[in-house]
């Protein structure tokens, strides 16, 4: 299997994996899964809370990361591609916490009937456009949330959990982050 390497939007979306599944995280619990500096990490925090999508704060007593209680909201005042970029991980967070499908795998009449992730993604964003759903699926997938296209049942088919995973195959390689 061939290693992908990660963008900046994989990388700060598999941080927020992180931080949707944990009440308080701490800085190793979030380095043994993403092999990335302080820095790094506290530029990512910074634009997922600019996003809306976290509210955290480091607590020295505990020596993690913990949810504030605070609601979190998007940074209406970003502008160009700093605001789409912000956007896009909204978009993209919102299908890894709300994107769902009826799952009837003895399923064979008309699969038109039954509610797949593609009709859940326009549900969802109603103003997207074939491509940008095309390319949320992919950086889902990039990311270790499968969703694959089945041509007997003329369906998507997506991820079963939702947990956090122990391990999410990202490895650093001459100086990139890289995902199996």
């Amino acid at each position: 299997m061939e290693a992908k390497t990660l963008t900046s939007t994989d990388r700060q979306l598999l941080l927020y994996d992180i931080f949707k599944s944990c009440e308080q995280i701490s800085f190793e619990e979030i380095t043994s899964r993403l092999p990335v500096g302080r820095k790094m990490i506290q530029r990512d925090i910074r634009m997922l809370t600019d996003a809306g999508l976290i509210c955290v704060r480091y607590s020295r007593k505990d020596r993690a990361y913990v949810h504030s209680g605070q609601k979190s909201v998007f940074q209406e005042s970003a502008e160009g591609r700093y605001r789409t970029h912000l956007l896009k991980l909204r978009r993209i967070a919102t299908l890894m916490t709300q994107l769902y499908m009826v799952d009837d795998s003895y399923y064979f009449g008309d699969s038109e009937n039954v509610y797949t992730c593609k009709m859940c993604y326009y549900d969802l964003f109603p103003d997207a456009s074939e491509r940008m759903r095309q390319r949320d699926f992919e950086q889902l997938n990039r990311i270790g949330y499968d969703i694959s296209y089945d041509n007997t049942q003329r369906r998507y088919f997506m991820w079963e959990d939702n947990g956090l995973r122990e391990d999410f195959g990202v490895y650093r390689e001459n100086g990139k982050l890289k995902r199996i």
